[in-house]
């Protein structure tokens, strides 16, 4: 991934954060509500076994028993179903919150204005009204705020960084690490 597409996915992620946070919140409640249905289902007992299953042995209908236990299996694969979706979205969610509050810690005017255009999406007169700054300063400030806060979710692979200089003098190249000298 170059350091481009970092910042699309977290613009992506800043702008369906209330979305996401929606989504983690429903799928707590869901798994609240299957881990109770479960401890409420019960089973009832089997009055007798019978090789060919069904009613009675019959094997025209399903028996009360086969139906409990086709619903107690429907619950549990809707409980691992829904682990796996917030098991998928939550850590990147928690990635995001501990970088927001970083950058809100070190920059206070900077995570305004992240929230206020990137999440809220307002309009940069708007932004600059709720920063405290003006309308430029915003917007300049803006993508270096975006920056750092890609830096801090995706760490260094994710900051574009020149490591060496090249100096062209005439036929020949020098090159310099990144020391002055």
């Amino acid at each position: 991934m170059y350091h481009n597409d970092y910042t699309v996915l977290v613009r992506e992620y800043l702008s369906r954060y209330n979305e996401f946070k929606a989504y983690i919140a429903n799928l707590e409640a869901e798994i609240g509500d299957y881990k109770e249905m479960l401890a409420l289902s019960a089973v009832p007992a089997v009055p007798s076994l019978s090789p060919t299953g069904g009613c009675g042995g019959s094997g025209g209908s399903t028996s009360p028993q086969e139906k409990a236990y086709f619903k107690q299996e429907d619950l549990e694969q809707r409980l691992r179903e829904s682990y796996e979706n917030l098991l998928e979205v939550q850590p990147k969610m928690k990635m995001l919150d501990r970088s927001l509050e970083s950058l809100k810690t070190i920059s206070p005017v900077d995570y305004r204005i992240i929230c206020a255009r990137y999440i809220d999406g307002s309009s940069w007169e708007s932004v600059a009204r709720y920063a405290g700054a003006s309308v430029t300063y915003c917007r300049s400030e803006a993508k270096k705020a975006l920056r750092r806060l890609t830096g801090a979710m995706f760490g260094e692979s994710a900051i574009p960084m020149q490591m060496s200089l090249v100096f062209i003098d005439g036929d020949k190249e020098k090159k310099h690490g990144g020391n002055c000298g």
